[in-house]
């Protein structure tokens, strides 16, 4: 018997622990009878079928509306209030749906297929999803999936949901995101409380789905530790059988290859072992905490998304102190993770109890970090407050992954922020803190003294702690019926902004909330000016509109004088000079 041999026995055949992996992953699933877990048509004839009230699952409109709930309360779009503000969410989860019509792999005039479109004439609202299940978005393809849709439904409310398992960016700004974690909650929540009302053969199949997802998206510490822990046991012959199915030719196979047809029993179990034994993320993560001098109760070395907490962090939380269990169950949390080519640093502000949270953030508020007013919210529970990304020399070199982390963590935007953090909990907890001085907040700072060297007129800015705004003169020549139907910024319906975030000072202009004809009329010309305007700009209800975006690199977002130029070379650069002279040349043909 080769050594080869006894490894691999002792791994299958006298181990308990494999035994369980090994029962788990190979209990019945007819999705994985059929091989169809991991194909996104698959899930998106799944979702087809739930959105249609009309289908035989007897569930009605339920899983429409639980749908656009979801995600219309996901964190990840709060970053721009002002594109979920151009939703009447609550109008919108309440419709019946009684009539949607859904199309799966609808055809565009290109040859391009939406996964999934659901249209209700009698709401005149369409619901675009784009289905990304272990896939990456191609060129192009969101905007024209807007615009079908804006063409062939006119003036109907388009609600673009980009749809994916880990929770990825769409490079398109109008699309909202939403990740499978969401649908899975939707459908925990139905067979729970529907299992004595629902028929028996739905509740079967929506199981078994639900187990496929569970799978892919909920994180079991119980079969990621026994993985883990037969990895180190045994670490060669899960090597050697992973190694020997990769390289192996499955339309070829020997029938004398006993090695191979053991990897082939058992590939879910050894590739699942292998995964969370073997991560290079988490292996670089274990390497940079040593480096770092973390302490274990300090770290979690996750094979996805490794996490960590500062020493403070630690100190000043209680497990009790959470509405729910949570990560390493302190009030805030930090995790490396991957995204597409990129590595993320991400801070979250977690699911405090209600008044403890509130404190928090205004602390954090106080001390500078850029909380947006829906964090405060009675129901709100996840609040990310720093993000950073850096692209590693390579993914599959430790090293490399290595380096990047302490890139990300050394930076002076990351230190700076932890240094915030550190005030904001050293604050006194028993008062309320006081709204943000003016003159200490660096970026309010900073634009008091811009607006003053630029002699902006005293009613064309108003200096925000966090979103210090402007006009420029010309952009108060709208004609007399051009008025904003809310109260908005300066009054005016155009505005421009600076904003911090991460690294940089971001320019933002914006067209405000006029008369839909009006606003149209506005929008059309600025096209004719040469300005992009986004396809949705032009639905029936929307009022909000950017168009245009530029940033500058910062070195220390602490600097007043460093922000100030960085103001000033925004406004001073050929791009926003041009389109001064574009947007003054839109509104003098209104006139």
């Amino acid at each position: 018997m080769t050594n080869h041999s006894q490894q691999i026995l002792s791994l299958i055949e006298d181990s308990q622990d494999f035994t369980t992996l090994d029962n788990h992953f190979n209990r019945f699933n007819p999705f994985k009878v059929l091989q169809v877990d991991n194909y996104e048509i698959r899930h998106s004839n799944v979702l087809a079928w739930l959105l249609d009230p009309r289908q035989n699952h007897n569930l009605g409109s339920y899983f429409i509306k639980k749908l656009l709930a979801k995600v219309f309360v996901n964190p990840a779009n709060y970053e721009d209030e002002d594109k979920l503000s151009n939703y009447n969410v609550l109008e919108l989860c309440s419709h019946s749906y009684h009539d949607l019509a859904v199309y799966k792999e609808l055809a565009t005039s290109n040859r391009k297929r939406i996964d999934v479109l659901a249209v209700s004439p009698v709401h005149k609202t369409v619901v675009l999803i784009e289905n990304k299940y272990w896939a990456s978005e191609s060129e192009g393809q969101l905007e024209e999936y807007i615009e079908f849709a804006r063409s062939t439904y006119e003036g109907y409310r388009i609600v673009p949901i980009f749809l994916t398992l880990l929770d990825e960016e769409p490079t398109h700004e109008d699309y909202l995101m939403l990740g499978y974690s969401d649908v899975l909650g939707i459908l925990q929540n139905l067979l729970s409380s529907q299992v004595n009302y629902m028929n028996s053969h739905v509740h079967a199949f929506l199981s078994y789905y639900v187990d496929i997802l569970e799978d892919q998206l909920v994180q079991n510490e119980e079969l990621n530790d026994i993985g883990m822990a037969l990895y180190k046991n045994h670490k060669e012959a899960v090597d050697f059988l992973y190694q020997h199915g990769q390289a192996a030719n499955f339309r070829e196979v020997d029938d004398s290859d006993a090695v191979l047809h053991t990897y082939l029993r058992h590939k879910e179990t050894i590739d699942f072992i292998k995964k969370v034994g073997d991560s290079l993320l988490k292996e670089a993560f274990l390497r940079f905490a040593r480096k770092m001098n973390w302490s274990e109760h300090l770290v979690t070395a996750h094979f996805r998304v490794p996490h960590f907490l500062e020493q403070s962090w630690y100190d000043h939380f209680e497990e009790e102190d959470l509405r729910k269990s949570w990560w390493m169950n302190r009030g805030l949390i930090a995790w490396f993770e991957r995204a597409d080519h990129r590595m993320k640093l991400r801070v979250e502000v977690g699911p405090l109890e209600h008044g403890k949270r509130v404190k928090l953030l205004k602390a954090l508020q106080v001390k500078g970090i850029d909380v947006r007013e829906q964090a405060f919210e009675e129901g709100r529970q996840y609040t990310r407050i720093y993000m950073d990304a850096e692209c590693p020399a390579s993914w599959d070199d430790v090293d490399a992954l290595i380096q990047t982390m302490e890139r990300l963590y050394e930076k002076e935007a990351f230190q700076v922020v932890l240094k915030q953090i550190e005030e904001a909990l050293q604050m006194d907890t028993q008062q309320e803190p006081a709204v943000l001085p003016m003159p200490d907040a660096p970026l309010a700072k900073a634009f008091q003294e811009f607006a003053e060297e630029q002699h902006i007129l005293p009613d064309h800015f108003y200096v925000h702690p966090s979103l210090p705004c402007f006009i420029e003169p010309e952009w108060t020549n709208f004609p007399a019926n051009y008025e904003v139907t809310e109260r908005y910024w300066l009054g005016q319906p155009l505005i421009a902004w600076f904003s911090r975030r991460s690294t940089a000072v971001r320019l933002i202009v914006e067209v405000g909330p006029l008369p839909s004809e009006k606003r149209n009329a506005f929008l059309q010309g600025l096209e004719e000016q040469g300005i992009p305007v986004r396809a949705l700009a032009y639905e029936e209800g929307r009022k909000y509109t950017r168009i245009y975006s530029r940033a500058v690199p910062v070195a220390n977002l602490e600097d007043a004088a460093e922000l100030k130029g960085a103001m000033e070379q925004l406004v001073r650069s050929r791009e926003f000079e041009m389109l001064r002279g574009q947007v003054e040349r839109a509104i003098e043909k209104l006139i």
